[in-house]
């Protein structure tokens, strides 16, 4: 049991990979909030069924006082919060570098880096009260292997790489790390969305010859989440087959 007697808030974990963040840190013995925005039906039932005090709450991480809102809930219910993982944003895509506009870039800084920032300013004073902190942060292989017509959010994705690296460095002192994932694509509600020739394409040129799924990017998380990682800060993973380094 990696995560025995841990407290953990997953963001965006009513699907997808927080979906499975969620449920494999709760089979390793961590209590989870399941925070959803608009999943509220999806994430109650996802507390329910990996129980272990899981609770399932909702907010707009987008808004601070609302993050705020949500981690007060969390140290009021709680009395601690040991694990974040950052995994809710927004995904812009179908814009290219002369047809994206700055507000596009805009609304999605605000989806990727302000729920993102707004999350982890409201957690840190918890953690800091603890003397122990986890904080595992969602970027994406895009940053290490850009795609046209995703530049909207790898720029946004690739302002997370900044972030965690100087919150590693501000935050060892006061026994906290801060890693980052990296996944490829990855069999979520859009990737299965996508045509077959789509996902062969990518998984083809995957030295491993298949797409992530939403556990493959989990168990990095949990490593990152557990003592496995005492001594990693700063680090970024990426769990996509190989894809990257080619």
């Amino acid at each position: 049991m990696l995560l025995d007697g841990r407290v953990a808030l997953v963001t965006g974990a009513s699907r997808g990979i927080g979906e499975a963040t969620a449920r494999l840190f709760a089979s390793e013995g961590a209590t989870v909030i399941v925070h959803y925005h608009s999943g509220h039906d999806e994430a109650e039932a996802i507390a329910a069924a990996i129980g272990n005090g899981a609770l399932a709450i909702g907010a707009d991480l987008r808004a601070p006082d609302a993050t705020a809102g949500l981690l007060a809930d969390i140290d009021s219910h709680f009395g601690r919060l040991d694990i974040l993982v950052n995994n809710a944003a927004s995904f812009a895509h179908g814009k290219n570098a002369e047809t994206a506009e700055w507000p596009d870039f805009e609304a999605e800084f605000a989806g990727v880096v302000g729920v993102t920032v707004n999350t982890t300013k409201a957690a840190i004073p918890l953690m800091k009260r603890a003397g122990y902190g986890r904080i595992v942060t969602t970027v994406a292989t895009l940053l290490q292997r850009p795609v046209p017509d995703y530049i909207v959010h790898t720029t946004a994705k690739s302002a997370l790489v900044g972030y965690t690296r100087t919150l590693a460095r501000e935050l060892g002192p006061y026994g906290i790390t801060a890693n980052m994932i990296s996944p490829g694509m990855t069999l979520t509600d859009f990737s299965n969305s996508q045509s077959e020739d789509a996902k062969n394409k990518v998984s083809s040129q995957t030295p491993l010859r298949r797409l992530a799924t939403p556990a493959d990017v989990a168990r990095v998380a949990l490593f990152y989440a557990s003592n496995l990682a005492d001594f990693v800060t700063g680090a970024n993973i990426a769990p996509d087959g190989g894809l990257a380094v080619l």
